[in-house]
């Protein structure tokens, strides 16, 4: 019995159901991680490509109608590697359960995207703080003449993509864990 017990897989079993669980310290630290990925991506699109830039920037800021498809592509690719890195963090942060502090990254990014969204909307656009960052602003961006079934299309793909994005990163990112932890294990 005390084989089985000792065995590396059961340790790794029994440190899993004592550390796993959501951890918004470790969610929202992805999610600073992803915006720092997401700025540095942005800066070697801009050192390679001016256009590309150009339409990265206006797609993170919500001028999403302006842009073209190739623009939306690259944007959409660039937020997918950014939140992948994010929670590729949360999940290295929290261990075991990356998958949902991955997720978690993304969540924490709509949420107060959102909310300064909403501040900006009703106090200011001074108190809109992703909009004065240069962080991604979709939320605030849906006005009048946004509310087409395009411009909804595309910010649901953003959506899909930094929640996919942090769920995959946060997945590798504790199987990253799991794996160290089994090596030490046995």
């Amino acid at each position: 019995m005390s084989d089985v017990a000792n065995h590396p897989q059961a340790q790794v079993t029994r440190a899993a159901a004592r550390g796993g669980r959501a951890d918004a310290g470790a969610a929202l630290s992805g999610m600073f991680a992803a915006l720092g990925a997401l700025s540095f991506l942005g800066a070697l699109i801009a050192a390679g490509a001016n256009t590309l830039d150009y339409q990265l920037n206006m797609i993170v800021e919500g001028e999403v109608l302006e842009s073209t498809l190739v623009g939306s592509a690259v944007a959409l690719g660039v937020v997918f590697l950014a939140f992948l890195f994010g929670g590729w963090v949360a999940g290295r942060m929290a261990k075991f359960d990356g998958a949902i502090n991955g997720l978690g990254a993304g969540l924490w990014l709509l949420v107060l995207a959102a909310i300064f969204a909403l501040l900006g909307a009703l106090v200011g656009p001074e108190f809109n703080a992703f909009g004065a960052a240069g962080l991604p602003d979709w939320f605030s961006s849906i006005r009048s003449d946004f509310r087409t079934p395009l411009a909804f299309g595309i910010l649901a793909a953003f959506i899909v993509v930094v929640l996919l994005g942090g769920y995959l990163g946060g997945r590798a990112g504790a199987a990253f864990n799991h794996r160290n932890l089994t090596r030490r294990a046995a």
